[in-house]
C-alpha cells in the first residue's frame, strides 16, 4: 500500500523535507506519495538572503549543491561594526564545509521546486488548506483551489507554512514569541558591480541595526532592522525618514557608497519583513510535525533561516520515513527535542549579540533587547 504525505508550504523547509523523505523512503524500499501544497503567494517580492557555508553543506546532503553554481553570487564574508567602533571581519573563504552565497531568492525557491518536481513529488499549486481534521488512522485536509473545495486523506501532514504556522494553529497549538523585529528594506540598482567586492555590511545604530548586501540580480539590498515600537515612534516606514537615518549611520553609509559604487537616494518604496523569535509549544502531533519557520523562527541577524530550514527539513524527512515505515515512535520526540535544543542555543546567541552593544544606553530599541 502506498502511503501519502502532504506538506503544506513549498519554501526551502517544505522542499527539503519532501526530498529527504523521498530519499529515505527509497532506501527503506517503501513507496510514499509526497505532495507539496502551494498557496498563491504572488505579490510579495522575495528578499535576497546571504547563506553561510553550513547551508551549502545541507544542500550537498540533499544532492543539490549544484544549484548554487547557477544564478547565485559567492559571498567572501562580512564586515561589521557591532559593540565597538572598529570594523570586524568574518572571512568565509577558509571554512572547511563549503562557501557562502548571496542568493537570488526567487530563483533559489524555483530551483528547489524544480528539484522536487523532477524527483516525482506532486506540486499542488494555488491550493490552500481551509480545514484539517485528525482521524484515528489518518488526517483529512480540506483544500480550496480557485473556489473549488475537495478533501484529501493523508497518512502524515507537515506544516511548512512559515511563521503563520497555519496547520499547527488550526490544531490549537500555541506559538510562544520571545522577541520580534522588523526589517525595512530598499532595493537599489547597481549595474557597475560586476567586479566589486561582495561582502555583506552590518552596523548597529541608535534605532536598530543596518544590513546591506549585493544581490546576484544586479541590485543592492539595504535594510534597517528595528522593532514596531521604534518604527511607529520615528515613522521609519516613511522612505524619507528611513533615508535620513541611513545617511546618519556614519561608517555604514560611507562604506555602502564605496562598496557598492552608488550615490544613494531616498527609495520610492520600502518592503517590510517581520522576523519574530518564536517557537511552537509543540512541534509535533500523532500524525503531523512542523518544520522551518512554522516550528521555530529566528531573528534575521543570525542569517540562519535557510540553513535551519534545510537542516530541520533533512531531519524531518528521515523521521517521517522511520515513523511511517518502521513504526519508530520515538522519532517524533527526538525531532521535537532537536528543534527545542536548537532554539535554546539560538536564544543564547540572541542575548549575547544584543547584550554586546552597549553604546546606546538611551535607546528604547536596545533597552528592550537587553531586558529580553
Amino acid at each position: 500500500m502506498t502511503l501519502a504525505v502532504h506538506i503544506v508550504g513549498a519554501g526551502p523547509a517544505g522542499c527539503a523535507t519532501a526530498l529527504s523523505l523521498q530519499k529515505s523512503a527509497k532506501e527503506l524500499e517503501q513507496d510514499i506519495s509526497i505532495s507539496l501544497i502551494m498557496p498563491n503567494e504572488k505579490g510579495l517580492p522575495a528578499i535576497g538572503e546571504t547563506i553561510p557555508p553550513a547551508a551549502s553543506e545541507r544542500l550537498n546532503e540533499l544532492g543539490l549543491a549544484h544549484l548554487l553554481n547557477d544564478g547565485h553570487l559567492e559571498c567572501p564574508g562580512s564586515i561589521s561594526i557591532w559593540g565597538n567602533e572598529e570594523p570586524g571581519y568574518n572571512d568565509l573563504f577558509f571554512t572547511p564545509v563549503g562557501k557562502g552565497y548571496h542568493l537570488d531568492r526567487n530563483y533559489f525557491n524555483s530551483q528547489m521546486l524544480e528539484a522536487c518536481r523532477l524527483s516525482g513529488i506532486e506540486l499542488l499549486s494555488e491550493s490552500k488548506v481551509v480545514d484539517v481534521t485528525m482521524e484515528k488512522s489518518n488526517c483529512v485536509l480540506t483544500l480550496n483551489n480557485n473556489g473549488q473545495s475537495r478533501a484529501v486523506h493523508s497518512d502524515f501532514v507537515v506544516d511548512a507554512s512559515g511563521i503563520q504556522a497555519s496547520i499547527a494553529r488550526k490544531l490549537g497549538t500555541a506559538r510562544n514569541e520571545y522577541d520580534s523585529v522588523i526589517s525595512l528594506c530598499a532595493f537599489y540598482d547597481a549595474p557597475k558591480l560586476n567586479h566589486a567586492r561582495a561582502h555583506t555590511l552590518v552596523s548597529t545604530a541608535k534605532n536598530g541595526w543596518w544590513y546591506a548586501t549585493r544581490l546576484p540580480t544586479g541590485q543592492v539590498l539595504v535594510s534597517m532592522c528595528t522593532d514596531v515600537q521604534t518604527l511607529k515612534q520615528e515613522i521609519l516606514d516613511n522612505p524619507n525618514n528611513w533615508f535620513n537615518q541611513f545617511k546618519k549611520s556614519g561608517w555604514f553609509y560611507q562604506t555602502c557608497k564605496e562598496h557598492f559604487q552608488s550615490d544613494f537616494i531616498p527609495p520610492k518604496q520600502l518592503h517590510t519583513r517581520v522576523a519574530p523569535s518564536a517557537i511552537l509549544s509543540n512541534c509535533i502531533g500523532k500524525q503531523w510535525l512542523a518544520v522551518g519557520d512554522a516550528a521555530s523562527s529566528y531573528d534575521s541577524m543570525t542569517s540562519a533561516g535557510i540553513t535551519k530550514a534545510l537542516d530541520h527539513g533533512l531531519y524531518a524527512g528521515k523521521a517521517i520515513a522511520n515513523i511511517l515505515i518502521k513504526n519508530c515512535k520515538n522519532e517524533l520526540k527526538e525531532y521535537q527535542q532537536r528543534i527545542f535544543d536548537d532554539f535554546n542555543q539560538y536564544l543564547k546567541l540572541h542575548q549575547q549579540l544584543y547584550m554586546a552593544e552597549k553604546r546606546y544606553p538611551d535607546s528604547s530599541f536596545w533597552q528592550r533587547r537587553m531586558l529580553g
